[in-house]
């Protein structure tokens, strides 16, 4: 009899261990917030800085690169470790203009980062705009036509300055929710961004 209950009580303890080691862990709720109340919340960041990985394709050309991106209020810098043949380089944008650093120590200088990158790299990616698009906004000095949010009030696709914009996934950074993978296109033009590691305030 005590053999019987040592054995019955065995397993029940063997099943209640099986059943907490397989139970499945919350998923942690995304909270939604009004659009309006993240945006503003969104366009206060000022200063921040997120590196990942970026992927360029136009046609059959394509390549991949590293990146480290730095904004403050008043200027804002884009490294990437190569870019096909362009190689390292980096872009500073500031009040007085745009300054691009080659790895082999070229210096390029201009009023346009897009055009002046497009000029030494080949590759053509709207910086200004797209230090909005990376934080989950439309640029605010251009019209956002048609914009789609998703289920939780987060910017999911727009067209803005004749670029296609979809963010694709996003990820919690502290209170906030921002873009972990945002695909921009115009044309044959397709720039795929994953974001790693945002830093705000930094």
């Amino acid at each position: 009899m005590l053999r019987t209950f040592s054995i019955l009580l065995y397993g029940v303890l063997t099943l209640l261990i099986a059943g907490c080691s397989v139970a499945p862990e919350r998923q942690q709720e995304v909270a939604v917030v009004d659009w309006n109340i993240r945006q503003q919340q969104l366009y206060a960041i000022q200063r921040w800085s997120v590196d990942g990985r970026v992927a360029f394709r136009s046609g059959l050309d394509g390549g991949q690169s590293g990146f480290l991106w730095q904004h403050t209020p008043v200027s804002q810098q884009l490294d990437l470790t190569g870019v096909l043949s362009a190689g390292a380089f980096s872009l500073r944008i500031e009040p007085a203009g745009v300054e691009l650093t080659t790895g082999e120590g070229g210096v390029y200088k201009g009023n346009d980062p897009e055009q002046l990158l497009f000029e030494v790299s080949g590759w053509m990616f709207p910086v200004e705009e797209a230090s909005y698009w990376v934080k989950g906004l439309p640029d605010p000095n251009s019209r956002a036509l048609p914009m789609v949010l998703d289920e939780n009030n987060r910017l999911q696709l727009m067209v803005q300055s004749g670029w296609s914009v979809e963010v694709r996934r996003y990820q919690r950074v502290g209170e906030l929710e921002l873009p972990a993978l945002v695909v921009i296109e115009r044309g044959d033009m397709r720039v795929k961004l994953r974001l790693t590691n945002w830093q705000i305030g930094q």
